[in-house]
């Protein structure tokens, strides 16, 4: 059976062409999503990639030296956009230095005659910089994997295989068995290098416009569950949380607490002040609530001027102590506010799930405390219950 050959020009030329069009979609992409700047990098990635070949392809034909000398250094510019679109998916500063260092090393070594006067030399040198650009671009998305994106995985693997075929050419190239020009069979290095990499720039195009319309979707959840003054869970995350931890805390027989705060008088601040400054306690408040609590407790904002914490795994003692820690720091953090003494205050009701405790039965609970220390006085913590009424006294 014949073994089928290519022109390696005809073929490069045909890959340039797919290259440009995957930077296109990738540009467009970026167009409608410009909160995700690693499509625009990877999109001057290809957009390089396929200025580049045409130069090297066709030197025998119309362009010179000169030519071949640019494009080979656009081959080794156009990885390195590639490693920031990775550094920046990451939310991680591209370094310009770093994207063109792959370019300059090639340029300072066809500087050296030897090297200039080799083609398999260089062919070795632009491969190996091609492939190491190609794993830390990889690197790069799997130090990224914490953030649960499915379509990061594909191109982890795309790039990882992309990476072997180059440092596999190296090594082809290196021992003098890479053709440089001419023509090439599909099982050749060079000949599998350039059909893999139709596969890479299509497939990358592909789910890296996945992952940022993922990551873009995510964004809108998370903000759909947050309350956009104060960055704690809004009441409707709140409310599906506590269900989730009344669940699970039942189930494994932990006790579960919950405080239900409300700022004192906070009407007088706002007319007194003006709603800036209550937007300042506001967040004050909650900054103080998240510094003061466990990675795996909850704080909430359920409306207004009242916020609730939960405390998966606390008793009501020590769920006790830690409103009572929450309303001194509170009450210390806020005590002026730009050179004017605002003294703002909480008060805090607590109370412990039982068997038979539901969500709305706990905020009631928490509620009638949080009631209990207004009544008495305010700046002050109760807990729910006969036997553990007592307050913490200002």
């Amino acid at each position: 059976m014949a073994i089928m050959h290519i022109d390696l020009p005809t073929l490069m030329i045909a890959g340039s062409f797919v290259t440009a069009i995957s930077g296109a979609f990738l540009f467009f992409a970026w167009l409608q999503n410009r909160d995700a700047p690693g499509t625009l990098w990877w999109a001057g990635g290809n957009f390089v990639l396929a200025a580049a070949v045409p130069l090297v392809a066709s030197h025998d034909l119309v362009f010179g030296v000169p030519s071949t000398v640019i494009g080979i250094l656009l081959l080794n510019i156009s990885p390195g956009l590639i490693w920031a679109a990775a550094r920046s998916t990451n939310g991680r500063a591209p370094h310009f230095s770093g994207v063109i260092a792959g370019g300059m090393v090639w340029l300072f070594a066809f500087a050296v005659p030897l090297i200039r006067e080799s083609p398999s030399t260089q062919m070795t040198l632009n491969l190996a910089v091609v492939a190491f650009y190609l794993f830390a671009a990889a690197n790069e998305f799997w130090r990224g994997r914490a953030e649960r994106l499915q379509a990061r995985w594909p191109l982890i693997t795309l790039l990882f295989l992309h990476a072997l075929f180059f440092l596999g050419g190296t090594v082809e190239a290196a021992a003098g068995r890479l053709p440089i020009e001419g023509t090439l069979t599909p099982s050749s290095w060079l000949g599998l290098i350039h059909f893999e990499t139709l596969v890479f720039v299509v497939g990358t195009a592909i789910f890296t416009v996945a992952m940022a319309r993922e990551r873009a979707e995510l964004r809108y959840m998370a903000a759909a569950r947050i309350d956009p003054l104060t960055g704690v869970a809004n009441r409707r995350a709140f409310m599906e949380t506590a269900e989730e931890l009344l669940k699970s805390t039942r189930r494994d027989g932990r006790p579960l607490s919950l405080i239900m705060f409300d700022l004192d008088r906070f009407k007088s601040i706002n007319d007194g002040f003006g709603h800036g400054a209550g937007d300042t306690v506001l967040k004050c408040f909650s900054d103080v609530g998240r510094n003061s609590l466990r990675a795996g407790d909850v704080i909430g904002r359920p409306g207004g001027e009242e916020f609730a914490v939960l405390l998966p795994g606390t008793n009501r003692a020590a769920a006790l102590v830690v409103a009572e820690r929450i309303r001194i720091a509170f009450a210390e953090a806020c005590r002026s506010l730009d050179g004017a003494t605002i003294g703002a205050t909480v008060s805090a009701g607590v109370t412990t799930a039982v068997q038979k405790s539901t969500i709305d039965s706990l905020m009631s609970d928490a509620d009638e405390a949080l009631y209990r220390a207004k009544s008495e006085g305010r700046n002050r913590v109760e807990a729910s219950g006969p036997a553990e009424t007592g307050a913490l006294a200002a």
